[in-house]
């Protein structure tokens, strides 16, 4: 499960849901007038929130300052790696699990 979509279930818990609204349609199911619905949840106001929730994480866009190449300061050692690409990268991938989008 992506991180959105447990922060989405653990708030809907908090504020009084039940974890039987939180049932989803298996993946690949087809209904007849809707097309694929895999994935989405059963009970239509629980989808609708679910929506609206992934909607105002797609609105939200952070901009991240890649790390400059080469030595930084303090850097003192030859070879010596800051770690800055490599920690770069991991908060770029834990800002989109949450479902939001990181300017490229």
């Amino acid at each position: 499960m992506d991180e959105s979509r447990k922060q989405f279930e653990e708030s809907w818990l908090r504020r009084g849901g039940e974890s039987s609204d939180l049932i989803r349609y298996p993946e690949n199911h087809h209904e007849i007038g809707s097309g694929d619905i895999g994935g989405q949840y059963v009970m239509d106001d629980v989808q609708g929130h679910w929506q609206t929730w992934q909607a105002s994480r797609a609105a939200i866009e952070i901009e991240l300052q890649k790390p400059k190449k080469g030595p930084l300061p303090g850097d003192y050692h030859i070879g010596y790696d800051s770690g800055a690409e490599s920690q770069y990268e991991s908060d770029v991938e834990a800002i989109r699990a949450a479902g939001i989008k990181v300017k490229e």
